[in-house]
């Protein structure tokens, strides 16, 4: 397997797909396993562990997992034509704000990540 470097948001926003995939079907033993793998690996990074368990019950990771949720409606709906490209367009962007917000409130940098094409949302509530 490799290691990327990704922003810490991201290691999160991952995390959290796991883990909704996880509560999906939680009876799917990879699923599991998927999200304890990843919520160990990304766990034994943090030297301090408060701050790591201050992200994961904090109102930015939940953010990160609604917008996740969202997001995984909307393009199985898009599927069958029930929502516009836009509306999934919009929910991803919602996903990247609530990443933003993470990164921010528990890191203090922003990300390295720049959307294009997204002027259209700035400053609007999704």
């Amino acid at each position: 397997m490799i290691q990327l470097m990704v922003d810490e948001s991201y290691a999160f926003d991952y995390l959290s797909i796991l883990n909704i995939k996880y509560s999906m079907d939680t009876t799917n033993a990879q699923k599991r396993k998927n999200y304890i793998d990843c919520y160990g690996f990304i766990k034994n990074q943090f030297s301090d562990r408060v701050l790591f368990d201050s992200i994961m019950a904090s109102e930015e990771y939940k953010e990160c997992c609604e917008a996740n949720t969202l997001t995984f409606k909307a393009v199985d709906a898009a599927k069958t034509d029930k929502v516009p490209a836009s509306y999934v367009d919009s929910c991803n962007y919602k996903r990247h704000a609530a990443k933003q917000k993470l990164q921010k409130k528990f890191f203090n940098t922003s990300l390295t990540e720049t959307k294009i094409g997204y002027e259209l949302y700035n400053g609007k509530d999704l």
